[in-house]
């Protein structure tokens, strides 16, 4: 073998030369394999709404509580709710007084209204976000680095402040679980439904919560039949925009769901819970259960027992525990297990599309 000091060099240049030049190859997306399991995207996306005007944001106290029907009033003035569009807020609620207490707070504009408060639910402490939107478009999901497969994670009030959310909530830490139906902005990045089925991959292992154009919550529910390609024909016929896989649904037509089994979440014990539903059309209701000062917490059933005493018509349960997170002007609203942030891979958002309402 030529080791000669010279060959020595021309090779090394070479090998430096065959790096650079996979360095510099754009990545290739896998294809879907057999069973049509898609594994990874590299699709890029911007994610970014209008800044929220600092004038619109307001605190109200529980002892006052009234004083935020008001904000529902100018809400319903400026047209942004109809005059007869049921609302989840309370001020007759019994809210919560107990160790991590809130202020209610909200912002208004002529686009966006979010009304944040703490509800004492059977003895616990229960955090709810409404958001009532003018425009589907202002109802998003981020990925962190605004792609899906990108290996990084954030804290969720890192990922808020990315995106000028007015306000955000953990979505289905996609990147903690291999499986489910994945969709974001409108494309397919993952069908992989044999987490806890491999000998019969085609049937959902997960309900799925998806969201169309209008943003209209749709499902695909555990244990129904489906190919990538059927999946694909769904996203095209009802022009979904993206989907979280975790689930399950908790309520349906406005009634709880009891759920007695499901492969993940730990549903039987009691847990730390989030969910997100929709009471209308672009009207919104987040709900968390976090252990406060270390009651005892819910079961699935009993989160999706109280979630349906509120107006919803449909509700879905997202990723709980220390996940469960509502950000509001830079920081959780929510106390959150363990009292620090858990970074995670995405979140869903709501933003503003301006101009701000008068105060």
């Amino acid at each position: 073998m030529n080791n000669t000091p010279l060959f020595r060099f021309r090779r090394c240049g070479i090998v430096l030369c065959l790096l650079l030049i996979l360095t510099l190859l754009p990545y290739v997306q896998p294809s879907a394999s057999a069973n049509g399991q898609i594994e990874e995207s590299t699709q890029m996306l911007s994610t970014l709404g209008l800044p929220p005007d600092p004038s619109c944001y307001g605190k109200v106290s529980m002892d006052d509580a009234s004083q935020v029907l008001k904000v529902i009033q100018r809400a319903r003035d400026s047209g942004l709710l109809g005059p007869d569009e049921e609302v989840a807020f309370n001020p007759k609620a019994t809210f919560y007084r107990g160790l991590y207490a809130r202020n209610i707070e909200y912002y208004l504009d002529d686009s966006i209204m979010v009304i944040l408060w703490k509800e004492q639910i059977d003895g616990k402490s229960c955090s709810f976000a409404e958001i009532k939107v003018s425009d589907p478009s202002q109802f998003r999901r981020k990925l962190a680095d605004d792609r899906y497969g990108s290996g990084k994670e954030y804290f969720a009030t890192e990922l808020a402040s990315q995106t000028n959310a007015v306000v955000a909530m953990n979505a289905d830490f996609y990147r903690h679980r291999d499986f489910g139906i994945l969709v974001y902005d409108g494309e397919l990045c993952r069908f992989n439904t044999s987490h806890y089925a491999k000998d019969n991959s085609l049937y959902n292992c997960v309900d799925t919560l998806f969201v169309n154009s209008s943003g209209d919550f749709l499902y695909k529910r555990l244990g129904e039949k489906n190919t990538a390609d059927s999946v694909r024909q769904f996203i095209q016929d009802n022009d979904i925009l993206f989907s979280v896989a975790f689930g399950p649904v908790l309520v349906e037509n406005g009634r709880a769901i009891p759920c007695g089994w499901y492969p993940v979440g730990e549903v039987g014990q009691g847990y730390s819970r989030a969910g997100i539903g929709q009471i209308g059309p672009l009207h919104y209701l987040y709900m968390s259960l976090n252990h406060g000062s270390h009651e005892a917490r819910w079961t699935v059933t009993q989160f999706a027992e109280h979630f349906a005493e509120k107006p919803v018509r449909t509700a879905y349960c997202l990723d709980g525990g220390q996940t469960g997170e509502v950000v509001f002007r830079g920081e959780p609203y929510n106390y959150i297990d363990f009292g620090v942030e858990r970074t995670v891979s995405d979140i869903l958002w709501f933003a503003t599309n301006g101009p701000a309402a008068s105060k």
